[in-house]
């Protein structure tokens, strides 16, 4: 069982953020100390969306690694460039030589940034990025943490070879970022949905069936599933497998079909 402090929002509708995080990484067998960034009454896909920021992240953080060490930190939705400053200022001054820091770094899809962001709150998570172990953008996250184009990426979308080709635009997405390994998620080729594991020099594909609703907060469970079983000792490309199964069959089960309202990942929390 490892420690691991997160960093996440907490949201009333989407099944995501912090109920993903805790709900998986327990069933992983790990102990999950939240830090909530902030409070939504729904997450930002929902237009009448409501936030309670937590203005004391840094102090919440120092007042439980006061009494249980970290071995992990995961790092996902900061909600504005001051609160990810005080993550990183949590990191800095209690990340230890052993523990392990993961980053989801949620900052938009489709090309965008989420409403709530802006150019500052880039820079801000590039730097946190360049201390990590393992990251997991999407396309557009990538993209700007890299400094690529999305829309000159995405006009080859339709190719047959397009996760193919974002392999070798990203060959060099280590070097650029700084993190040691990456997870570039969620790439749409068709019918199937692909991600590109990058470990050291090497490049690694993993491919499963797409479902028709393109659910809200999938992000979030496949990246706490990943951090779950790495800390369990698995391999990156390893756990890139078991998340995006997980994930697929998640969907797949899912009843609900507002895409907002996030996959019901509970339903399959035997096959973790």
């Amino acid at each position: 069982m490892k420690n691991i402090l997160i960093f996440n929002d907490i949201s009333g509708l989407g099944n995501n953020s912090t109920v993903a995080n805790i709900a998986l990484m327990t069933h992983l067998g790990h102990y999950c100390m939240p830090v909530p960034t902030a409070c939504y009454s729904c997450h930002t896909g929902f237009d009448n969306f409501t936030v309670v920021k937590n203005y004391d992240t840094v102090d919440f953080a120092h007042r439980i690694s006061a009494n249980a060490q970290a071995d992990a930190f995961y790092v996902g939705f900061c909600n504005d460039t001051a609160t990810l400053d005080g993550v990183k200022t949590v990191i800095d001054g209690v990340l230890n030589k052993d523990a392990y820091l993961f980053v989801d770094p949620i900052m938009g899809d489709n090309g965008k940034l989420y409403p709530v962001f802006d150019g500052g709150y880039v820079s801000a998570m590039k730097t946190v990025v360049s201390r990590a172990h393992c990251i997991t953008p999407n396309l557009t996250e990538a993209c700007l943490l890299s400094d690529f184009n999305y829309n000159e990426v995405i006009l080859h979308a339709s190719d047959a070879n397009f996760l193919q080709y974002c392999g070798k635009l990203f060959a060099g997405f280590l070097t650029a970022t700084g993190c040691r390994q990456a997870v570039i998620t969620g790439i749409k080729c068709g019918s199937s949905i692909g991600n590109i594991v990058l470990d050291g020099n090497s490049v690694q594909y993993v491919t499963n069936k797409r479902t028709n609703i393109d659910f809200s907060g999938t992000g979030d469970v496949f990246s706490s599933v990943v951090l779950g079983e790495i800390l369990n000792g698995k391999t990156l490309y390893d756990s890139t497998v078991k998340a995006a199964k997980f994930v697929e069959k998640a969907a797949a089960l899912t009843e609900r079909t507002d895409r907002r309202m996030g996959i019901d990942f509970c339903k399959v929390l035997k096959d973790l």
